[in-house]
């Protein structure tokens, strides 16, 4: 007993270390650490038993966000009863506090009394624009597809998903992919944007772990019409607008790329950064940049989609010039860490895409022309940076 309560006390104080620390990888590194852990000491029956009972309180909690419930909660400090939650939302009272019984379990809101509830930091983290957006995105479009991919790749024989129609066209009775039936909401549009943007902030960035002195800005083009990177793909401009509050004497133009919907919701961008639309699968019109920088673009598409998409970028690299930067998970050969894993079968579900490894990758540059410089990483629970040229 002695023995067990020692090595308790001492992972309490490593996980407060970490904590302290603010290191992010450290952070994820030890709640894998953490779940491994429990996946051993948690019967068989009790892991399978968690497992039959885990949609049930994600379906709860998205019921009372639509309901505005959650939203309520969360205006103040102060336990509010079922009777006013009722009344402020419209919701039945008897409904409200069905829901919030596991809601409450899993430390969402807290039950301070009977009926009674309070937000956590929880409650107050998951209202915010991001995380709000990101729950109701993901329910909407990935939930549906998630619930349904066993009973379609039956349909199919279990052949790997590689394209249209998938899983989400099978879930959502369309045939256009995720983005194009996604455009057609703008309010859900707004979810997605608002959450692909804010899940960059927490993020370690590319360039802290890009040599970007000696890589990048040194040897680079000065000349008025210069450009230094184009971020294909770049949503409402986050990673080019901290590239250059980081580098702000970096020469050349910036110009983030997108589809005209998201680029008319761009609310704040960077001065120097320049917003252009534009479609990936079409020819690239922006010729001989230093950079052409990727986040988390490719692993939202099947192998003959990434190939168009890399393609179109090659033909418009300069040989020992440019630079193909892709900011994407790089999964091990084997044991790769859950997020990742979970991450993989995401983009099956709802984009009929994938993580990979290092020889996807390489096998899928030099499809399109390329070649790995280096694979760049901090380790597997977070994303890396594919390094890529022209083939000589």
């Amino acid at each position: 007993m002695a023995d067990a309560e020692k090595l308790s006390a001492d992972f309490i104080e490593a996980v407060q270390n970490v904590l302290a620390s603010k290191d992010e990888t450290a952070r994820k590194q030890m709640l894998g650490t953490t779940m491994q852990a429990m996946a051993m000491l948690e019967a068989p029956v009790d892991a399978i038993w968690k497992l039959i009972m885990s949609p049930h309180a994600p379906s709860a909690l998205m019921t009372l966000i639509k309901a505005g419930v959650i939203q309520e909660i969360a205006k103040t400090d102060s336990p509010s009863s079922a009777d006013k939650l009722a009344q402020a939302t419209g919701a039945d009272r008897l409904l409200i506090v069905r829901l919030l019984r596991p809601v409450s379990a899993i430390g969402v809101v807290e039950e301070t009394s009977q009926e009674e509830y309070a937000p956590t930091p929880i409650t107050k983290a998951l209202v915010g624009r991001v995380l709000s957006g990101g729950y109701q995105f993901m329910f909407s479009a990935a939930t549906r597809s998630l619930a349904n991919m066993p009973f379609y790749l039956e349909k199919t024989g279990f052949k790997n998903v590689e394209g249209i129609p998938g899983p989400f066209q099978d879930a959502h009775g369309t045939q256009d992919g995720m983005f194009p039936w996604l455009i057609k909401d703008p309010a859900l549009m707004g979810n997605f944007n608002a959450f692909m943007t804010g899940q960059r902030i927490d993020r370690k960035q590319w360039f802290d772990i890009f040599d970007v002195e000696n890589i990048l800005l040194k040897g680079s083009k000065t000349d008025q019409n210069a450009i230094m990177m184009v971020d294909v793909g770049g949503g409402e401009g986050y990673d080019i607008s901290m590239f250059h509050k980081r580098y702000p004497e970096a020469p050349g133009r910036l110009i983030v790329e997108d589809l005209p919907a998201v680029i008319d919701s761009i609310q704040e961008l960077a001065p120097k950064v320049e917003s252009k639309k534009h479609d990936f699968f079409q020819p690239q019109p922006i010729k001989g940049a230093r950079c052409y920088y990727f986040r988390s673009i490719l692993h939202d598409w099947p192998d003959d989609d990434c190939i168009t998409i890399l393609k179109h970028t090659a033909e418009v690299m300069t040989p020992g010039y440019s630079k193909l930067l892709m900011s994407e998970f790089v999964l091990p050969a084997s044991n790769t860490p859950l997020y990742p894993a979970l991450l993989d079968i995401n983009m099956m579900a709802v984009l009929n895409g994938m993580e990979r490894t290092e020889a996807q990758w390489s096998k899928l540059l030099d499809a399109a022309g390329l070649e790995v410089v280096k694979f760049w990483s901090v380790g597997a629970e977070t994303e890396g940076l594919i390094e890529a040229v022209l083939k000589s």
